[in-house]
C-alpha cells in the first residue's frame, strides 16, 4: 500500500511542478510579446508647477551693427515695436550679429 501511495505522491509532485514550470513559462512570454505602453513624455517644469506661464518670445530684427575696435555692439528692434529695444555686445573681433532672432517679450 505504501508503494501505490509513494508513486502516486511522486506522479503529484511531478505534475504540480510542471504546471507550475507552465504557467511561469507563459507569463514570461505573455509579458514579453505584450505591446509597448502609450505614454506621453513627462514635463519637468522650471519651477516646478504645472499651471506656469510660458515664457513668450518674439522676433527681433538687427537694426544697426556698430563695430568698434575693442566692441560689436547689435542693436535689434522688436517685431511689436511696443518694448525696448535690445541690445547685445560682444567683445570678440570676429563675432557677426544675427539678422534675426527670437527674443522674451516684454
Amino acid at each position: 500500500m505504501t508503494s501505490i501511495y509513494s508513486a502516486m505522491n511522486y506522479k503529484l509532485k511531478r505534475c504540480y511542478r510542471i504546471s507550475l514550470l507552465l504557467f511561469f513559462l507563459l507569463t514570461i512570454v505573455n509579458k514579453s510579446w505584450a505591446p509597448a505602453r502609450m505614454h506621453k513624455n513627462t514635463i519637468i517644469y522650471p519651477t516646478g508647477h504645472k499651471y506656469e506661464q510660458k515664457q513668450k518670445y518674439e522676433v527681433c530684427r538687427l537694426k544697426k551693427e556698430l563695430r568698434r575696435p575693442t566692441e560689436i555692439k547689435c542693436f535689434y528692434t522688436r517685431q511689436d515695436k511696443l518694448g525696448s529695444e535690445l541690445i547685445i555686445t560682444n567683445d570678440q573681433p570676429t563675432f557677426s550679429c544675427l539678422k534675426e532672432m527670437k527674443c522674451k517679450r516684454e
